[in-house]
């Protein structure tokens, strides 16, 4: 260990590694104990720089990093002990907890994430193991971004399925890891609550992560009719496929389990609990009570999002009423077109939900419009991301997906490419996806590759070659006059663009001829 840091921290003893490449107590030189974590990370200087940020997380629910140093191809990180006792014991013990208890430990759960969340950082490992409540009773996430950062887990067929029992889809993929994968392995956790059981178990760590990919999951309730059915919904939305379907963030899912914990805080008398054992009852009912005091601090935090008045948007342009959701906490969803004889192109007809009535800040507000059935694709190329969405929804159209790729020459946040190209025309709301540059690359990447060119090919050839590639693909239909039905038009990043593999390209698939014509 280096002088430097031996001199702040004294090891006295062994501990299990958890997450890292090995675990050490140790004290300072004023006497107070810190656990020494040491790691070795693929990427070292990422991985310092995600400490830095990880370093800024203060809360009950997170364990508290108090320094690191490099010390060749390793990094020790020095961190608060939380003492206490894992839910990966109390699953071996207890087999299943009671659906309050597991929905109390869930929402402390999710106030973790919520605050590694907005500091940017992913957990990347949650599970069991690292989910521990302390001597006070509150549930605390520790080992934040330690196993991403050796490579992850070993999901091959040599391994034990354990390695996968708690991975999403993307990690399964070998995707880049989003807030929302954490969603999906907490709500792995809640399920193995309230069930007793995993989603999915196999022979090897290869098949558990097929089925987190491909598998549909068993809703909870046919495995245990004691779990509420809206439980069931929070659940089964954090076990989404897709990361967009589900919460995006530990915010959002507390946002989730706030109404549910209120109903299940008191089980249902009529309800079967299995009695636990004597060494577990005491650390149900602190669960329980601890949920009540922290879903009142999270509210006073603003962890749990407050509701607010829906503003009135009707008579006015679609990027005015944009701008007026925006400034009143909301935002603009799904937005249908219709004829109006003597009202201007994107005038708003009608919205839900109405205006005076209160929703929760950050919730989408549809919109009838002024429109005809064809729209024409605006150029957003060089604006900002912010900007090019205001231009694709004043013309009638809404976001796709946003592809963000390092660009030596693009300021970053930049549009650099889109998909359809502009003066196309399109069906009233489809989907204009847009590729924004995140600035010049730190480094060379060994997970970067460039975006092989599919123009031309057919739907089936354009996606086998960049999954083959290692990329995620979407695809859009527009209509074209001169490609014939099924044959790629388009894609977003282009054909070259070096991009991390698990980036999602977007291919713009002709759909034939249009039967409409454009908005005069």
């Amino acid at each position: 260990m280096d002088k430097s840091f031996e001199e702040t921290y004294r090891i006295v003893a062994d501990l299990p590694a958890g997450d890292a490449f090995k675990a050490q107590r140790a004290l300072t030189t004023d006497g107070r104990e810190v656990i020494v974590k040491t790691v070795k990370p693929v990427a070292p200087d990422l991985f310092v720089r995600g400490l830095a940020r990880l370093s800024e997380v203060r809360g009950p629910h997170n364990e508290h990093v108090l320094a690191w140093e490099t010390q060749g191809a390793y990094v020790a990180l020095a961190a608060e002990p939380v003492r206490g006792v894992d839910l990966g014991h109390v699953l071996a013990q207890a087999g299943s907890l009671a659906p309050p208890a597991a929905t109390a430990l869930a929402a402390q759960a999710a106030a973790g994430l919520a605050a590694l969340h907005a500091r940017g950082v992913v957990h990347g490992g949650v599970r069991p193991a690292t989910l521990v409540r302390d001597e006070g009773g509150t549930v605390v996430l520790v080992d934040a971004g330690l196993a991403q950062a050796q490579g992850g887990a070993d999901l091959t067929e040599e391994a034990p399925p354990r390695n996968a029992a708690y991975v999403s889809p993307e990690e399964a993929l070998g995707r880049q890891l989003v807030p929302a994968s954490d969603v999906y392995s907490l709500g792995v956790v809640l399920y193995q609550l309230v069930t007793g059981r995993l989603p999915f178990d196999g022979k090897n760590a290869f098949t558990v992560a097929e089925d987190h990919v491909g598998s549909p999951v068993i809703p909870p309730r046919r495995l245990n009719p004691a779990v509420p059915a809206p439980l069931e919904a929070v659940i089964l939305r954090a076990l989404a496929k897709p990361p967009e379907d589900r919460y995006a963030s530990g915010r959002e899912l507390a946002a989730a389990l706030e109404d549910e914990s209120q109903a299940t805080l008191v089980a249902s008398p009529t309800a079967p609990v299995t009695a636990p054992t004597r060494k577990l009852w005491p650390w149900i009912v602190a669960a329980v009570v601890a949920a009540a005091v922290v879903l009142a601090v999270l509210w006073a935090t603003g962890v749990f999002a407050q509701k607010a008045t829906v503003p009135n948007v009707v008579g006015a342009n679609l990027t005015s009423a944009q701008a007026t959701v925006a400034g009143a906490g909301f935002k603009l969803g799904t937005i249908a077109y219709q004829q109006a004889v003597g009202k201007p192109q994107g005038t708003v007809l009608a919205q839900t939900p109405a205006a005076g009535t209160q929703a929760r800040k950050g919730a989408a507000i549809d919109v009838v419009a002024v429109g005809s059935t064809v729209q024409t694709v605006p150029d957003v190329i060089g604006q900002t991301q912010s900007a090019a969405a205001g231009a694709i929804t004043a013309a009638g159209l809404t976001l796709g997906h946003v592809a963000q790729v390092y660009n030596d020459t693009a300021p970053a946040g930049t549009v650099t490419d889109q998909a359809p190209n502009a003066g196309l025309t399109a069906p009233a709301g489809s989907q204009v996806a847009i590729t924004v540059s995140r600035g010049p690359a730190p480094s060379a990447s060994p997970s970067a590759t460039a975006v092989p060119d599919v123009v031309g090919q057919s739907e089936s050839q354009a996606t086998a070659a960049l999954q083959t590639a290692g990329f995620a693909v979407v695809v859009e239909r527009f209509p074209s006059s001169t490609v014939p039905a099924g044959t790629v038009t388009d894609q977003t990043p282009a054909a070259g663009v070096v991009a991390q593999r698990g980036t999602t390209v977007t291919v713009v698939v002709s759909s034939g001829p249009s039967t409409s014509s454009p908005a005069p």
